[in-house]
């Protein structure tokens, strides 16, 4: 029986609503694996390490001062990040889901599913969630050392579409 079961699922049509189903499926292995809690520690730690690397740097402040604006100021942010990843949780895995729809065949959605149900697929995963502190750690110190030559450029994109009578913030009233 299960046999034939498998094999009438195999012969599934390949519609969008075919395709939906599947997706969904996938969106919620992948939420129990990397949800919004599990992102939330990640951001945390993210967060964290640059912002203790950069409070390493204010020599004004005892160690124990630096430790406790360590904490202070990353318990603020990850209350806006766990707040934020709430937020935005449901659309970003409503836009996974038209994506995979529209992109992605049944049987790949099959593939994709399989692979993140069998253990290499989950370890995938959790993996890359564990380490993206470490991944993202470059690109956040490469961001913050060009933070003054990205705000030149956009000032002079303000300013090239203020000489074209584009004014981005709308007039006083």
């Amino acid at each position: 029986m299960l046999i034939a079961l498998s094999g009438s699922v195999r012969a599934q049509a390949d519609t969008p609503q075919a395709r939906a189903q599947v997706a969904q499926e996938l969106v919620q292995a992948m939420d129990s694996l990397m949800g919004p809690e599990r992102m939330r520690s990640t951001l945390q730690a993210s967060i964290r390490a640059p912002m203790e690397a950069q409070l390493r740097q204010a020599s004004h402040l005892t160690v124990q001062q630096r430790d406790r604006a360590v904490t202070v100021l990353s318990e603020a942010m990850s209350a806006e990040t766990s707040a934020l990843l709430a937020d935005v949780m449901p659309s970003l895995y409503a836009a996974m889901r038209e994506i995979y729809v529209e992109r992605f065949t049944l049987a790949e959605l099959r593939e994709l599913r399989q692979f993140y149900d069998s253990s290499a697929g989950r370890k995938s995963l959790t993996v890359m969630q564990d380490d993206m502190p470490r991944l993202m750690q470059p690109m956040v110190q490469m961001m913050q050392g060009r933070a003054p030559q990205l705000r030149q450029r956009i000032e002079a994109a303000v300013r090239q579409l203020q000489s074209e009578s584009i004014e981005l913030q709308a007039p006083k009233r």
